[in-house]
């Protein structure tokens, strides 16, 4: 088969436009930049939030083998337990790490990527996360549930926190956990 050739035809690019092709690109990657950030941050967001429904199954199962009380959980800085005052007797606080460990709680659960970005607290303290139990603003030392007996009834678990993001990192939000399970994000 013959080709046929046109002499008044380029053979390739010119420089021009070769270069007018390289700004069109550079120019859509300056406008998609923005977006892909904000996609990574929602990434790290829907992750701590999977984070959270872990710890909170997990604080199920505990509470399910502990005749409906909640762990004893000590934060590395800001402890909310002392001895003297807020234990049982006999009853020692605990990390997150110590108590949910038997529930499958690993330190990637406890590992929030977007803090790992930001303030890094995972790597001095062990966790993301701080167990900060609140009913309806006021804290909660030692929060026990009772199921068929009665303190707290559903809707008052829905408005019960357990666990949240240590620094707002998510778009100036914390994610929390709520006793009946739930992650929501939360701005301050």
């Amino acid at each position: 088969m013959r080709r046929l050739h046109c002499s008044r035809c380029p053979a390739g690019f010119t420089l021009i436009e070769l270069l007018v092709v390289i700004a069109i690109i550079a120019i859509l990657g300056v406008i998609a930049m923005p977006e892909y950030s904000r996609m990574i941050d929602r990434a790290r967001s829907s992750a701590c939030m999977g984070n959270l429904r872990n710890l909170g199954v997990a604080t199920g199962l505990y509470v399910a083998e502990n005749d409906g009380k909640f762990p004893f959980i000590n934060n590395p800085a800001r402890p909310l337990y002392t001895e003297e005052t807020d234990l049982p007797e006999g009853v020692e606080a605990v990390t997150m790490a110590q108590a949910f460990e038997p529930y499958g709680i690993t330190g990637n659960a406890l590992k929030c990527q977007a803090d790992a970005a930001m303030n890094n607290r995972f790597t001095s303290e062990g966790t993301s996360y701080e167990w900060r139990p609140m009913l309806d603003g006021e804290e909660k030392v030692s929060p026990t549930i009772y199921t068929r007996r009665g303190a707290f009834n559903i809707s008052s678990l829905r408005r019960f926190r357990l666990v949240i993001d240590t620094d707002p990192v998510h778009f100036g939000r914390q994610n929390r956990l709520y006793a009946d399970g739930s992650v929501r994000m939360f701005q301050q």
